[in-house]
């Protein structure tokens, strides 16, 4: 009878656990571009709390908006501004004021074609082959894009807390940026149309975040016009 007892226990134990699970491809934030906005400032969430989440992907703004935020499989890029140089904390030790992430095993790659070079053109084509590859675009995926980008424009915010007026021009000026011409890159994006204001600046469908080959840079994406040879890479179902 206690044995029938403990079988029925562990019986039970699993199905909840199985019912709580969820795909690694879910997508999970903590913050929003709303309250940034309007002023409001304090982490959300510490990355040692998704530190043992494997498979990890993520991109944010740090606490304060001090620096940007980038996870590649695990591996952190922080970037932030020191005087007029930056520079890229590999550690799990900063918060995030804005933090957007998931899990993925396996990618797909998609090779890009040449006709596809403006960032409106890349989302029409990431629409596009996310319903080939048989994802839900009424709910927020993950993707990511590489190879030689013709131009990126970027940025790594460095907030002036007396500063008050939180207009996207303002946080674009309040740090360090640049373009980046003709280099290698590796950008992590997230799709949704759901979560603009949330995730998702005002205006586009896609918040995307880079590192350069070797990680001599990394930040927010601005604006990108691709270039020859880039592939796609989307979460295999």
């Amino acid at each position: 009878m206690r044995s029938l007892l403990i079988f029925i226990v562990l019986i039970s134990c699993i199905l909840v656990s199985c019912s709580n699970h969820r795909s690694t491809n879910d997508v999970k934030y903590s913050g929003s571009l709303h309250a940034i906005m309007q002023g409001e400032f304090g982490a959300t969430i510490a990355l040692k709390e998704i530190e043992k989440i494997p498979n990890l992907y993520a991109l944010g703004a740090a606490e304060n908006l001090k620096g940007e935020i980038q996870i590649f499989n695990g591996i952190p890029e922080v970037s932030k501004k020191l005087d007029q140089t930056i520079i890229l904390d590999h550690t799990f030790e900063a918060s995030a004021e804005l933090l957007v992430y998931t899990s993925v095993q396996e990618w797909e790659n998609i090779d890009v074609p040449s006709m596809v070079k403006s960032q409106g053109q890349f989302e029409i084509f990431l629409v596009q082959e996310a319903k080939k590859a048989g994802i839900d675009i009424s709910k927020p995926f993950a993707f990511l894009l590489s190879g030689n980008i013709t131009k990126l424009n970027w940025h790594i915010i460095d907030w002036d807390q007396s500063q008050e007026d939180h207009s996207p021009q303002n946080h674009l000026n309040s740090g360090l940026n640049g373009v980046l011409a003709y280099g290698d890159v590796e950008i992590l994006g997230f799709y949704s149309k759901q979560h603009e204001g949330v995730f998702i600046h005002k205006g586009s469908k896609t918040h995307m975040h880079f590192r350069t080959d070797g990680v001599s840079l990394a930040g927010h994406v601005d604006r990108i016009f691709l270039g020859e040879n880039m592939t796609l890479k989307l979460p295999k179902n």
